[in-house]
């Protein structure tokens, strides 16, 4: 594609013509060679086009001698690196002199300024291709590199007037493309700048000034549909240039009209994914790239930190586990066989101390020793009498090093399992946070476009998957105007979640997410049965797109009840706010309450919404039935499992369900449904249910619960009470 597009412009060059000289062709040649692209495919090209446009000896000994001279300097060059330019700016204008052989036709003033024009085109070639083939566009176009392709493009569009087949101008059908195109890559000053051009040179070709004015017009209708769909925008092109034409009596041939039509209707086909990239390499200003990708490489340094620690962790672990327990001297052995003369016989025979040892637990387990827990391979020993007394009288001391030992391994069991959880936590977060982020500057155009209509100086906008964070300065502006410009320009409704912090004298940075489809209205109701309810509850955010409610029911009423379902609330909290998932959660938070040795167990219902797309987790933990109610009708969720604490490895009830605006969630504890009778009774009980508000809808359960026991619940009763709607923006 590079050699194709190179070629075509030499063709074009070659094409340029004024007043009978063809210098372009020979400059834009010299700067390919000089610029790395190969001489053997240049040179030739450039011989050849320029005998299709003036086949002539000497048009052909001009072509050679240039070609030699750029092929020589291109030699030389490469021994000579720091005075290549000098070099082959020496030779190409020793080459000129081959014009003298056209004295007769040109004259000696015109051959002067055909050597002029063509240094020229070199300088400006040599300036406008070296960040194209040199620095592979590595870097912002500068302002004179801008200019010297503006007087490429000017020449260029000039020799593709000469390129006509009956009529259709191959000018027209290129500046239709380019024109939408500048403006599609997000440049209407630049659109403006390529029509112009293009009009200039088309002029120069007809000695018309109107295309200039035309082209100009054409941009400027371009620039104005910009953001309409494709055809519209590439239609509106060549739409304006047949209008200005005609408006000023100079209409066009139909053969322009045609290939005008033709040029703008191909940059509709053009992807989205090119001028996304034409556009992040032309416009992109150099800071907003810098910050980005120190952005992006402090993101992934840090995933991969993380990851790190999450491998330490996690082999620490490992290291935990394989943690053999302490070889414990045998007191048998120790107080018995060490005493008697076939020690040094026995303790050669494989399988001796384990023996040992064996009958030592079995001695310990049942608090003395006996003839039926000696091991077959010490039935045989001459001493047994002893060792069954040893045995016996050492009986309670294995027992306390057995329970020492299994302490120690329940211990080293618990440090692993917790620096496994450790590991996978860092190991999210580092995958989380690793991941590169995406840009979309076509997006952050347009919002920083919208803010300036509004009056707010806008130096930078940074658009992401996530989030949306801008900088500007404005007296005018309250945070919801630029909140509703951003979401507008997003398409989706955005909310601000921090700001107000300067980031420069007099400037502003603030931080947009998208705002969740869903909100939540809640509210709770409960009954104690002695002074304080041993119920605790909570309803809390995760992050800006979660919501948390949380019931728990502590074993007994009062104030040790009420501490126990507390500690286990905050452990939830606190494990979600983390990060973990729900069931890693659940099971560090039991873990933990394993370990208590109050022996006081709760009851664990969770309900997380995702606010984005509906979707409920449920978590039960023997909690009554979570009862949702939806425009379908009433069901209950069920979940059976034994309280929070009761064993280390948790056996929770788990589900999900697909919540749409307008459904509730009711969620009790068997305080309530004990009062009712069953499960049935409640789902019955929110089906007849009246109360629109979720605090009338919880308060209304809690009474008929209580009249069902004649005034007074026999133990704490709380009822959460949620319903989801879809919020307006």
């Amino acid at each position: 594609m590079k050699y194709v597009f190179m070629l075509f412009s030499l063709a074009a060059l070659c094409g340029a013509e004024f007043s009978g000289m063809r210098p372009c062709g020979a400059g834009f040649a010299a700067a390919l060679v000089y610029c790395g692209m190969p001489a053997i495919v240049v040179l030739p090209a450039y011989m050849g086009f320029s005998l299709i446009f003036d086949f002539s000896l000497e048009t052909f000994l001009y072509a050679l001698a240039v070609s030699v001279v750029s092929f020589a300097a291109g030699v030389t060059g490469l021994k000579f690196t720091r005075a290549k330019r000098a070099v082959f700016l020496s030779l190409f204008a020793a080459a000129q002199c081959s014009l003298l052989l056209m004295h007769s036709t040109l004259g000696y003033l015109r051959i002067l300024v055909w050597s002029v024009l063509a240094a020229g085109i070199f300088v400006s070639s040599v300036c406008f291709l070296r960040p194209v083939l040199v620095q592979k566009l590595k870097y912002k176009f500068l302002e004179t590199e801008l200019v010297c392709g503006g007087v490429l493009l000017i020449c260029a569009s000039l020799g593709l007037g000469k390129m006509q087949v009956e009529g259709f101008d191959a000018a027209y059908l290129l500046a239709a493309f380019a024109i939408p195109f500048a403006a599609g890559v997000g440049s209407l000053s630049g659109s403006v700048a390529v029509a112009i051009c293009f009009g200039c040179g088309i002029a120069l070709g007809s000695e018309q000034v109107a295309p200039i004015a035309f082209m100009a017009f054409a941009a400027l209708v371009t620039a104005i549909f910009a953001e309409a769909p494709r055809p519209i925008s590439s239609l509106s092109t060549a739409a304006a240039y047949v209008l200005a034409a005609y408006l000023f009596s100079a209409p066009p041939l139909w053969q322009q009209i045609l290939c005008f039509a033709v040029g703008a209707l191909s940059f509709a086909f053009v992807p989205k994914s090119l001028l996304g990239k034409v556009r992040d390499v032309l416009f992109a200003p150099v800071t907003a790239t810098a910050a980005r990708g120190i952005v992006n490489r402090a993101a992934s340094e840090t995933g991969k930190n993380l990851l790190g620690a999450s491998q330490i962790f996690a082999d620490m672990k490992i290291a935990m586990e394989q943690v053999p327990d302490a070889e414990e001297t045998s007191v048998l052995e120790k107080n018995v066989c060490s005493r008697c003369s076939g020690y040094a016989q026995c303790s050669q025979v494989g399988g001796y101390r384990e023996a040992l040892d064996k009958m030592e637990r079995s001695s310990a387990a049942k608090g003395r020793a006996s003839v039926s827990e000696v091991p077959a391979l010490l039935s045989t020993c001459g001493n047994l009498a002893a060792l069954i007394s040893g045995a016996t009288e050492s009986a309670q001391l294995k027992h306390e090093q057995l329970i020492v030992s299994e302490a120690r391994r329940e211990g080293r069991n618990i440090v692993a399992k917790q620096l496994g959880l450790m590991s996978e936590v860092l190991k999210q977060m580092g995958n989380r946070v690793k991941e590169p982020a995406k840009f979309d500057t076509a997006k952050e155009k347009r919002i920083a476009e919208e803010l300036s209509y509004r009056g707010a100086v806008v130096p930078e906008v940074i658009v992401t998957d996530e989030t949306v964070s801008v900088v500007l300065q404005s007296e005018e502006l309250t945070n919801e105007q630029i909140t509703s410009a951003v979401s507008k320009t997003m398409h989706a409704p955005y909310r601000c979640i921090r700001g107000g912090a300067d980031v420069l004298p007099g400037y502003t940075l603030l931080l947009f997410a998208k705002a969740p489809r869903y909100d939540v209205a809640f509210s709770a109701a409960a009954s104690a049965k002695e002074t304080r309810s041993g119920d605790s509850h909570s309803f809390i955010r995760l992050g800006g797109d979660r919501f948390m409610m949380t019931l728990c029911d502590g074993m007994g009423s009062g104030d040790a009840a009420r501490k126990a379902s507390e500690t286990a609330i905050e452990l939830v909290e606190s494990f979600f706010k983390a990060g973990l998932d729900s069931m890693s959660a659940v099971e560090c938070v039991n873990r933990f309450l394993a370990l208590n040795e109050c022996e006081r167990f709760s009851t664990l219902d969770i309900t997380v919404i995702d606010l984005n797309s509906g979707v409920a987790e449920i978590i039960k933990l023997s909690s009554p039935a979570t009862v949702i109610k939806t425009a379908e009708g009433v069901r209950a969720i069920s979940g059976s499992a034994l309280p929070m604490g009761v064993f280390e490895q948790v056996q929770c009830g788990h589900s999900t369900q697909n919540l749409r605006s307008g459904d509730e969630i009711i969620m009790a504890t068997d305080g309530v449904t004990d009062a009712l009778g069953s499960t049935e009774s409640l789902i019955a009980a929110a089906a007849t249910s009246n109360a629109c508000e979720p605090q009338a809808k919880a308060r209304e359960l809690l009474e008929y619960a209580t009249a069902a026991q004649r005034g007074k619940l026999r133990d704490d009763g709380t009822v959460l009470c949620a319903r989801i709607f879809e919020k307006k923006y």
